[in-house]
């Protein structure tokens, strides 16, 4: 029975798939990992979940009556859907079948629209991106989107059309876990993505599981740094020295910095680079974000790569200490993950209307798998064309991802490396509208010292304090200029005096600018918070606290704080309580005649 809100989920049980990519363990040996997250169940715990979950227990009759079948009459429907011999049995095709990956919605025939035929009334479909996945740069998530929804309007009179802000037709989004419409994610693994059908509201968006490891399907999408490829994609796998990488290593290096080729073989092509931390992260297991530690000892052995030793799913892992058997410290080694684009392109149809269909070459069809070479099905071009008709005019060019630039000629030594540098540049900004008085300003967006000197923020635009004597202020400079990436209104930011990163803060988003480099933007959960922080609402120990137990004399409500010349500010409105090292207030003040000194004229340097 159909429900208010229709949504499309994508499913992956956490097992083998059909073709076999699971080797079995050498050994016996299987242990138990803390924060592990098990789906064991046995054939017919699974088979009655299935059956239940995809609807092929359940009758719907015209009188509106739903009634039961039999399990056997439910696995024969659910064997005729998948094309398999139509046995009535659990038998071991029916089985695998069941573990294969697909998607969530309950099982159809042929190619299909939803219930109704929802479509758009407008041939123009906007869409929004509202965040991105930590796993690949925006760039590629970006071009991954529009190859996706180049896709339908190859075949139709569709066209898709970005939006900045606003709300568009179809808004995509990343998020983990219950993320805010009723149809929560199961974390790695299990369900990838969901879209609804075209409507108002909730209805055409597509969610994308953020705890998924998102790739263009063959491995890591990471664009590398420095070393003489000029930022060429990383090539998975890769050989080094007779040794096949699938991930960024450390080998051959003295400096233990990460890097990985950017050709399949290293040896004759000489071709490197190297990998930003984010990507040599592990996932999931109890150390998630954390650097592999290789070696790393387990069970007495020493491991000088990933392993799938000690696991019965053939997973592959690593220890995030030097001795696992002491720390049991531990996550999964990034794998070829799931193709942004396919699973995109899937749920894009189901966002314009499509449901699923029973031809296992389609796009549409319920499993998951990866194609090197994909091209729309015959089945999904009838479909997607029932509902908007065919594109008129000259036939279209397969999507393709853009070809990586070059690399350099010269060829390092990898053995003995020197550490790259570049040369800071300075950015000029350029002063905007120097009408507006920052005077006349009561309240900033924040205030926060940069570079040693303190800047003032509001509505995407920004003042700089000198921190010498003899330094004025000046501005207003635009944000968008120094900082290309964030929003216009920012809730906090604070340089780290130890690595001059900064860190911009928005909502549940951060930034983190080093020198003319970008991090984000990503949700605050990367820090270091836990998914579940929202959901279960638990805090350290011994917290909260008073503001004014920690920081007696000031107020509770102050909307800014920043540490200045030594000193840590507490602003409200127009006022500031400062406090010096031993946490005592030895003064009260004016943020607009103490800090800014302003006075009446408004005279400062621009």
């Amino acid at each position: 029975m159909r429900s208010q809100h229709r949504v499309l989920v994508f499913l992956v049980l956490a097992t083998c798939t059909v073709g076999g990519w699971c080797i079995p363990l050498k050994k016996t040996v299987s242990v138990t990992f803390p924060g592990d997250v098990l789906k064991n169940m046995t054939d017919m715990e699974l088979a009655d979940s299935y059956l239940k979950r995809f609807g092929y227990m359940n009758v719907q009759h015209r009188s509106g009556f739903q009634s039961m079948v039999s399990s056997t009459k439910a696995l024969m429907r659910m064997q005729r859907q998948m094309g398999l011999e139509e046995t009535g049995t659990l038998d071991k095709s029916t089985v695998a079948a069941m573990k294969a990956p697909r998607c969530g919605v309950p099982d159809v025939r042929s190619y299909q629209t939803f219930e109704g035929d929802l479509k758009w009334d407008h041939h123009d479909v906007t869409y929004r991106i509202l965040n991105y996945s930590p796993d690949m740069e925006a760039s590629l998530i970006d071009d991954a989107f529009a190859r996706a929804f180049k896709v339908w309007s190859d075949v139709t009179p569709l066209t898709f059309t970005r939006l900045f802000d606003g709300t568009a037709d179809i808004m995509v989004s990343f998020g983990k876990a219950d993320h805010g419409d009723g149809y929560p994610f199961d974390g790695k693994d299990g369900l990838l993505a969901h879209a609804f059908p075209p409507g108002e509201g909730i209805q055409g968006d597509a969610h994308f599981d953020d705890d998924e490891n998102w790739t263009l399907g063959k491995g890591p999408a990471v664009k590398t740094r420095y070393g003489n490829a000029e930022g060429a994609m990383c090539h998975f796998p890769f050989s080094f020295e007779g040794k096949q990488y699938s991930t960024c290593t450390t080998e051959g290096r003295s400096d233990n910095l990460p890097w990985c080729a950017t050709t399949a073989d290293y040896g004759r092509d000489k071709k490197f680079g190297f990998c930003p931390s984010e990507h040599t992260a592990v996932i999931g297991g109890n150390s998630e974000g954390e650097l592999c530690q290789f070696p790393f000892v387990f069970l007495g052995k020493k491991y000088d790569s990933c392993t799938s030793e000690g696991r019965g799913d053939g997973k592959l892992w690593c220890a995030t200490t030097s001795d696992y058997d002491a720390d049991k410290k531990w996550g999964f080694c990034q794998d070829r993950g799931y193709s942004l684009f396919l699973v995109a392109a899937h749920e894009f149809g189901h966002a314009l209307g499509l449901d699923h269909s029973n031809i296992r070459d389609a796009l549409m069809y319920p499993m998951y798998s990866y194609v090197e070479d994909f091209s729309l099905h015959e089945d999904d071009v009838e479909g997607i064309q029932y509902l908007y008709g065919s594109k008129t005019g000259p036939d279209p060019t397969p999507p393709g991802p853009t070809a990586p630039a070059p690399g350099p000629s010269d060829e390092p030594e990898l053995n003995t490396p020197t550490t790259t540098t570049t040369k800071p540049t300075t950015t000029t900004t350029h002063p905007v509208d120097p009408s507006q008085d920052p005077c006349q300003i009561n309240k900033f967006d924040t205030i926060t010292e940069i570079d040693g000197d303190l800047h003032f923020f509001k509505d995407g635009q920004y003042w700089r304090l000198s921190s010498k004597t003899d330094g004025g202020l000046k501005g207003p400079f635009s944000m968008s200029e120094r900082w290309p990436a964030l929003p216009a209104i920012i809730d906090t930011a604070f340089e780290d005096l130890v690595t001059k990163k900064i860190y911009f803060f928005s909502g549940t988003r951060f930034w983190v600018y080093t020198g003319q480099s970008l991090l984000g933007p990503r949700s605050v959960e990367k820090l270091g918070l836990p998914s579940t922080v929202e959901k279960n609402q638990k805090i350290d120990k011994g917290y909260p606290q008073f503001t004014d137990i920690a920081f007696g004399g000031v107020p509770n409500d102050a909307h800014d704080v920043f540490h200045f010349k030594g000193h840590i500010y507490f602003c409200r409105d127009r006022f500031y309580w400062r406090m010096n090292s031993r946490r005592q207030v030895d003064r009260v003040g004016y943020v607009k005649y103490d800090i800014l000194k302003c006075s009446d004229s408004s005279n400062y340097r621009y």
